[in-house]
C-alpha cells in the first residue's frame, strides 16, 4: 500500500454531524466502514447498510464500542435485486422520516458477465440502479431535512474508471457482451450522469448531490472474483491508499460548508474537477435519467422542500 501525503484523512470535528441521520450503503467493509466510523465520531446517527447480517451487526457493535455512541443501527439488503432495493428504501423511510445524508457506496467489480433474477446485468443493477432506487425513494426524507442546518446531502461513490468509457442507452439491461472493467467503468459513468441529472432537478438549497472518486483503496474490492480477483486485488494493493484516506472526500462533503453550497459536481481529494466529456453530456444524463426511472419502476418523484 502506498503512502501518499496528498491523501490525508483528518478527523471531522466532534460535533460536525451532531444528531444528523446518515445512511451509508456498503458500510460493513472498506471505505464505507471507515466513513461510518468518522461520521459516528462526529456525532451522527449512522445507519449501516450491508448484505451479510452477521458481519454488519458485528461492525455496528464494534463502532459503538470504539466510539461510545449508542446511535449506530443497521439494515440488511442485497442491493443486486430490485425488490430488495425497494424494500430497503421503504424500511428506511418508515424508520427515518428525516434523513440528512445518504452515501451510495455499495458496489462491485464482476469480471464475468451475469444477469440478476430481474434480467439486469449485475454491475449495472448494483452500481447504478441501486443508487437511483435508494436516492429517489428516500427523497421525501432527504428533503424533509433541509432547513437551518442547510440542504440534505447525497454522495455517490463513482470512480476515475469512468474516463474513456461510453454508455449504451439502448441496452442498459445488459444484453450486449459488456463485462469486467468495461461494465464497471460504464456503471461509474452512470453514477456521474445521475448525479448531474438529479442536481438539475432539485434546488441546491434543498439537496446537494455529489459524485466522488475516492482513489484506489486497499479494500476487498474485486476479491469476489475467485483466483483472478485475488490476484487483481494483490496487484492493486501495491498502489492503494488506506480505507480511511479513501473515505476523506465523502466525509468532508457531508460536513463542510462546501458540501452544502454547490450540487452536481465531481470531486477528487476535496477538489471539484471536470469529469470526462461524456460524463458532462446533459442530453445523455437526461436520457439515462428517464430510462433508469423506467427500469426502477419510478415516476419522477420530485417535490419541494421546506427550506
Amino acid at each position: 500500500m502506498r503512502s501518499d501525503p496528498t491523501f490525508s484523512s483528518p478527523a471531522l470535528a466532534p460535533d460536525a454531524l451532531r444528531a444528523q441521520t446518515v445512511i451509508i450503503t456498503g458500510a460493513s467493509d472498506g471505505i464505507g466502514r471507515a466513513l461510518a466510523e468518522r461520521c459516528t465520531r462526529a456525532g451522527a446517527r449512522v445507519v449501516l447498510v450491508g448484505r451479510n447480517e452477521a458481519k454488519t451487526r458485528h461492525v455496528a457493535s464494534e463502532l459503538m464500542s470504539r466510539t461510545g455512541s449508542e446511535t449506530v443501527s443497521y439494515e440488511i439488503a442485497d442491493l443486486l435485486y430490485v425488490d430488495e432495493q425497494v424494500a430497503l428504501a421503504e424500511r428506511l423511510r418508515a424508520a427515518h422520516p428525516v434523513i440528512h445524508a445518504l452515501v451510495n457506496n455499495a458496489g462491485a467489480l464482476f469480471l464475468e458477465r451475469s444477469l440478476t433474477r430481474d434480467g439486469l446485468e449485475r454491475t449495472f443493477a448494483l452500481n447504478h440502479l441501486a443508487y437511483v432506487q435508494l436516492t429517489l425513494r428516500l427523497l421525501p426524507s432527504l428533503l424533509a431535512a433541509a432547513g437551518e442546518q442547510g440542504p440534505a446531502r447525497v454522495v455517490n461513490v463513482a470512480s476515475r474508471a469512468h474516463v474513456g468509457v461510453k454508455l449504451s442507452l439502448t441496452d442498459l439491461r445488459g444484453d450486449w457482451p459488456l463485462a469486467g472493467w468495461r461494465a464497471y467503468g460504464a456503471s461509474k459513468l452512470a453514477n456521474i450522469l445521475f448525479t448531474r441529472a438529479l442536481a438539475a432537478r432539485v434546488e441546491s438549497r434543498c439537496l446537494c448531490v455529489h459524485a466522488i472518486h475516492p482513489g484506489l483503496v486497499a479494500s476487498r474490492f474485486a476479491a469476489n472474483n475467485g483466483r483472478m480477483g485475488r490476484i487483481t486485488r494483490q496487484v492493486m494493493n501495491w498502489f492503494s491508499i488506506s480505507n480511511a484516506a479513501g473515505s476523506d472526500t465523502a466525509a468532508w462533503l457531508l460536513a463542510s460548508p462546501e458540501g452544502g453550497s454547490s450540487s452536481g459536481g465531481y470531486w477528487v481529494q476535496r477538489a471539484q474537477i471536470e469529469p470526462s466529456a461524456v460524463a458532462r453530456d446533459t442530453a445523455l444524463a437526461d436520457a439515462l435519467w428517464t430510462r433508469s426511472l423506467e427500469l426502477a419502476g419510478l415516476e419522477t418523484p420530485l417535490a419541494g422542500c421546506r427550506a
